[in-house]
C-alpha cells in the first residue's frame, strides 16, 4: 500500500473514531487472543482499526503516529476510566 492510500484510509478513519467504536475493535481483538504480555498492542489494534491485517508493521507505527491524538481522545471519554485503564495494562499504549 503506497503512503498516500494508507494517508487517505487514516483521514478517513480518523472521522469515525469513537470511544465505542474502538471499544469494540478491542474488544474483537480480545476474542480472537491475547498478544505476548497480555492486551492488545497498538500495531495489531491500527491494522485491525485499517482492516488490513497484512499491513506491513512499519506502515501500521506510521498509521498509529497519525491515529494517536484521536485515538487518546476517544479513550478520554470519563466513563470509560476502567476501560482505559484495563487497554493501556494490556500494552497498547496510546
Amino acid at each position: 500500500m503506497s503512503y498516500s492510500d494508507l494517508g487517505r484510509r487514516v483521514e478517513a478513519l480518523q472521522k469515525k473514531l469513537t470511544l465505542a467504536f474502538v471499544e469494540n475493535a478491542v474488544r474483537t481483538l480480545l476474542r480472537q487472543g491475547e498478544d505476548v504480555g497480555g492486551g492488545i498492542n497498538a500495531v495489531r489494534l491500527v491494522k485491525h482499526l485499517l482492516e488490513n491485517p497484512a499491513l506491513r508493521d512499519v506502515e501500521a507505527v506510521w498509521a498509529y503516529d497519525r491515529l494517536k491524538p484521536v485515538l487518546r481522545a476517544a479513550l478520554a471519554d470519563p466513563p470509560a476510566l476502567l476501560f482505559r485503564r484495563r487497554l493501556m495494562s494490556g500494552g497498547c499504549r496510546l
